[in-house]
């Protein structure tokens, strides 16, 4: 069973941020696009960060968490 559903926000993990195959989507956060859980890499992305603007990527479930939106002053 997949813990992400189509549409919603994510970031990378600590788990994540340590791998050294993420470098370049470690700030910004992710929609998610499709799920395919017989993949290697079953999440696909959509990424958006200052320098990767709507590029797609793909990672697997621990690499990944919830995105919590920051609260505007």
């Amino acid at each position: 069973m997949q813990k992400f559903k189509k549409g919603e926000l994510v970031t990378l993990s600590s788990a994540g941020k340590t791998r050294n195959h993420n470098y370049g989507y470690k700030k910004g956060f992710g929609i998610i696009v499709n799920y395919n859980k017989w993949a290697r890499f079953p999440y696909t992305m959509r990424w958006f960060n200052e320098k990767r603007t709507n590029k797609e990527f793909t990672a697997k479930e621990y690499e990944l968490k919830r995105y919590k939106a920051k609260k505007c002053k």
